[in-house]
């Protein structure tokens, strides 16, 4: 009866999200999907892409999200729903998202050690498929795209089993890994465990977060359920600087279930420290006497914390730390802010404008009526203060045209 109600409940979210995706999301575009060409893998392999909806409007640069089994509908909506909102509400930030589609998942994932007895194993597994997701994949992604160094990796079951022994085979390569009901086994999988060990030994040249869940019901979960312990004692015993963990229990919830109840909790621990909402709160609270050091601060931080050299909402923080410099009467230290802002998103109304208010406060007319200029030219129509906004960037351009006459 729990396995039918369960089934029940997969079935029924599956179709939420489905309709929820069928409509537009807020903050990323429709998946395009796309076919790499056989190589290091015998055969081709789709994945879907979903870019920020900013992302033909700035120079921003994003982190890629990695979703492996997405071609799974229920997995795929689901992550896209969370990120989605997650984003628009400043809890992570923006991602390119990847679906990557599997053909054979005990191979794509497996261990060469866990499915040598497969037919083809010797030329698809979880070695070779990790290969190619590096030497292929990503580095096409990584042409085609304005990415960051930061690479999140979200795989379940067998999925959460090939990120597992991913990390050990380069664990610089994912710096955040979530993995939901990882298919672990204690005696088959002894090397692995073993190899995590030595892994958390050395110097991890990034920081990595890792974060994994575990329910208690059906067949999958207890089976899997000694391994996903087993991770507890090896990552308590071998404690490493550079390597964040979170283990998130999940009595009473079943195999197909855990995806949706610790998807939230997992980006929320993978981003805690960007957390970019809160750190905007304590610089519009008025509690930030300096901040120029404030964003040196975050700046530092972020680059150690994630490879952040430029932050993926570079654009908008730029422009807020320029208003907080105009606000406190800074002009000429607000400029380079508001005009970096502008550089990367040179098509947001807002920014041209506020820049050109502190050109004008510098005296520099000519270059503030162009960035007003520019300020009323991309002002959406459909925006519900457009008369008002276009009618008061009329008035100070014919304003500024008579200054610069003068």
């Amino acid at each position: 009866m729990k396995i039918f109600r369960s089934l029940i409940i997969v079935v029924l979210l599956q179709i939420y999200f489905s309709n929820a995706i069928a409509q537009e999301l807020m903050t990323y575009s429709v998946p395009e999907t796309y076919e790499m060409p056989p190589k290091l893998i015998p055969t081709g392999r789709k994945y879907w892409v979903s870019l920020p909806k900013d992302y033909g409007k700035t120079l921003n640069r994003y982190p890629l999200l990695f979703l492996f089994d997405g071609d799974e509908d229920y997995l795929k909506n689901l992550i896209l729903a969370d990120v989605d909102q997650l984003t628009r509400f400043g809890e992570m930030p923006p991602c390119i998202i990847v679906g990557i589609l599997q053909r054979n998942r005990a191979l794509d994932f497996g261990p060469l050690y866990a499915i040598s007895s497969l037919p083809n194993s010797e030329k698809v597994n979880g070695d070779i498929f990790f290969k190619f997701i590096k030497e292929e994949l990503t580095p096409t992604l990584e042409r085609k795209y304005r990415t960051q160094p930061l690479k999140i990796a979200i795989g379940h079951s067998l999925g959460g089993l090939f990120l597992l022994n991913s990390f050990t085979k380069d664990p610089s390569f994912f710096n955040g890994i979530v993995a939901v009901s990882p298919a672990l086994e204690l005696g088959r999988d002894s090397i692995l465990f073993a190899n995590l060990e030595n892994t958390l030994k050395s110097d991890l040249k990034k920081h990595t977060y890792f974060c994994w869940a575990s329910g208690t019901e059906g067949v999958n979960e207890k089976a899997f359920r000694a391994g996903s312990q087993k991770l507890t004692e090896i990552f308590d015993k071998q404690p490493n600087k550079r390597f964040d963990f979170k283990f998130i229990d999940l009595p009473g919830r079943s195999h197909n279930l855990t995806p949706l109840y610790s998807m939230l909790g997992s980006m929320n621990f993978l981003f805690q420290r960007w957390n970019i909402s809160a750190w905007y709160r304590e610089l519009f609270a008025g509690k930030v006497r300096d901040p120029i050091k404030y964003y040196e601060r975050r700046r530092v931080s972020m680059e150690t914390l994630y490879g952040f050299n430029e932050d993926p909402t570079e654009d908008r923080i730029q422009n807020n730390i320029g208003k907080e410099l105009f606000t406190a009467k800074k002009y000429g230290l607000a400029l380079p802010y508001l005009k970096k802002a502008v550089d990367l998103n040179p098509e947001d109304s807002d920014f041209n404008a506020d820049l050109s208010m502190a050109e004008e406060k510098s005296k520099k007319y000519s270059d503030a009526l162009r960035s007003l200029q520019r300020a009323l030219d991309h002002l959406a129509v459909k925006n519900e203060d457009y008369k008002e906004k276009s009618s008061k960037f009329k008035s100070d351009i014919s304003r500024l045209e008579l200054l610069i006459k003068q």
